[in-house]
């Protein structure tokens, strides 16, 4: 079995009872070979990567899959909403360099950005992964820019989402890989909110599709007979499975180059006599880019 460095930035939770041990037993690390993907456990190995204890924390059975196939040793890795790190340990246990940050850092190698402005170059990055809030259930930060405080049935909360996705856009390497780890929502309040299949086509707007896979969810609270018990009462679904959007980015190269031609074009047709002394200097956006290819096709 994989053995993975025990963590030191958490605390060593109490062990678990019998049962607990054989419904969660850790999964063998092996590639996934479909679209159905079932894990037994947060973690993998004889440690734990991120904290036991971060409540929505990302299982690492999942994000070592996605590195294991889409990255190689030495490969930087960006999780822009890092929680406890446990894309960093991944990345680590994989020999990868891994790149966090967080609204809320909570250990001394996330650094502190919103998600949607991080301070990284243009095609830095060779993989990135986010696994965002699922709507304003769960309390992530104190920060005002957290998007962990908007409800999934307000639209702001997809237009944050979207700016995040242009941003990964944007620090990704050219044929570079990202992925989305995300829950539809469910509350009697607003019924049923299918973030997955709204967040599907907002990334469509920058990348290429590469699959949709399913990861069924073994959270404890599936294993209460009430929950049950209050779904078919009062008739709906306890969510069963996280979506895992998996895309790539692709600009030809051809394309890049006739870009960058007309942002220098489009520069020197603006002498200091043409401009008026309020405009700003136009600068070429990924996003525009993006969707002029898209129009050609």
């Amino acid at each position: 079995m994989f053995k993975s460095r025990p963590s030191k930035h958490v605390v060593t939770p109490t062990a678990p009872t019998r049962t607990h041990q054989k419904l969660f037993q850790r999964p063998e690390l092996k590639l996934q070979s479909t679209t159905l993907w079932e894990y037994s456990s947060q973690h993998y190995g004889t440690g734990f990567q991120g904290s036991p204890r971060y409540q929505g924390a990302t299982p690492s059975y999942v994000i070592w899959n996605l590195l294991s196939r889409y990255t190689k040793e030495g490969d930087q890795v960006i999780d822009p909403m890092c929680g406890s790190g446990t894309t960093l340990d991944v990345a680590a246990d994989l020999n990868r360099k891994g790149v966090g940050f967080d609204l809320n850092p909570t250990r001394g190698d996330i650094q502190k950005s919103d998600a949607r402005t991080l301070p990284l170059a243009d095609e830095s990055m060779d993989f990135f992964f986010v696994d965002p809030p699922y709507s304003d259930h769960i309390h992530y930060s104190e920060d005002p820019r957290c998007i962990g405080k908007i409800s999934a049935s307000n639209e702001a909360f997809f237009e944050a989402l979207n700016a995040v996705f242009a941003e990964a856009f944007r620090v990704l390497k050219n044929q570079s890989y990202m992925a989305v780890y995300i829950c539809d929502f469910y509350s009697k309040s607003t019924g049923f909110i299918p973030i997955g299949t709204r967040c599907l086509a907002l990334l469509l707007q920058y990348f290429k599709p590469i699959d949709h896979i399913c990861v069924v969810r073994k959270h404890q609270d599936l294993e209460k007979g009430q929950y049950h018990t209050a779904a078919i009462d009062q008739n709906f679904y306890l969510r069963g499975f996280n979506h895992l959007i998996i895309m790539q980015k692709q600009v030809p190269e051809q394309k890049k180059s006739i870009d960058k031609g007309a942002s220098k074009n489009n520069e020197r047709s603006l002498s200091p006599s043409k401009t008026n002394s309020d405009q700003a200097e136009p600068k070429v956006r990924y996003r525009s880019s993006v969707m002029k290819i898209k129009k050609s096709h």
